[in-house]
């Protein structure tokens, strides 16, 4: 009898295959940061599994400081193998916070494009403000396009404009691209509206006065850095 309920016993979670296990963790990783060291301290197993790429690509960030007031080389390094492992998260604080700042301009680009085309909803909006800064008209047109769509994605667009203001809040702007006048979006989708030069379908979409929205934008986030 004793041999047959330790034969029904269930079933250890140390016997899951590796995958299944790392999947498990990085569940885990994606909802608290704190409970992944948690069961990284539990046995080798945990510890060694943890460490998967997987794992760093979509632990969740909440409990880190964007900036942080104090250098830790720990937490530096956790962060570093976050965005080494594409954590949105991750790419887009280090993104967005060395671009305003002037630090590293292109890889700071390149974190912000990299977040935001694997979905991250705040990256893809921070992305549309940079391009339209920056702009050349065809940045301005797809900074234009990003912004637009952050309007149709359930009205994202106000905690996404929070979320950044929130961030840029925490630093001091001084990227010389940003101490410039408002760029005017609108005059310039009414300038090729009425232009006769042929517009693509994309054009068309965008000159029903889609720059007044990303006017706005703009001025709500001029109105708002904090320039150091």
């Amino acid at each position: 009898m004793a041999n047959e309920q330790k034969g029904s016993s269930g079933t250890s979670i140390l016997s899951l295959p590796t995958e299944v296990l790392s999947e498990v963790l990085a569940r885990v990783a994606s909802s608290s940061s704190t409970d992944l060291f948690r069961a990284k301290l539990c046995c080798k197993l945990f510890y060694e599994v943890s460490d998967a790429d997987n794992i760093y690509q979509q632990v969740s960030l909440d409990k880190f400081e964007i900036v942080p007031w104090q250098k830790n080389h720990k937490v530096s390094r956790f962060l570093e193998k976050c965005r080494e492992s594409k954590n949105p998260e991750a790419l887009y604080r280090k993104g967005v916070v060395d671009f305003f700042t002037d630090k590293h301009e292109d890889s700071a680009l390149e974190c912000v494009e990299e977040a935001a085309n694997s979905g991250h909803a705040d990256a893809a909006y921070a992305l549309g403000i940079i391009y339209i800064f920056v702009g050349g008209d065809e940045l301005k047109r797809k900074g234009m396009r990003l912004l637009k769509k952050s309007r149709i994605l359930k009205g994202r667009v106000k905690l996404c404009r929070d979320n950044l203001l929130a961030l840029l809040r925490m630093i001091w702007v001084k990227n010389p691209v940003f101490l410039n006048p408002t760029p005017i979006c609108c005059a310039m989708t009414h300038e090729r509206k009425t232009s006769s030069w042929p517009m693509d379908a994309d054009e068309v979409e965008e000159s029903t006065c889609e720059g007044y929205a990303c006017d706005e934008e703009i001025g709500a986030i001029c109105a708002a850095l904090p320039y150091g």
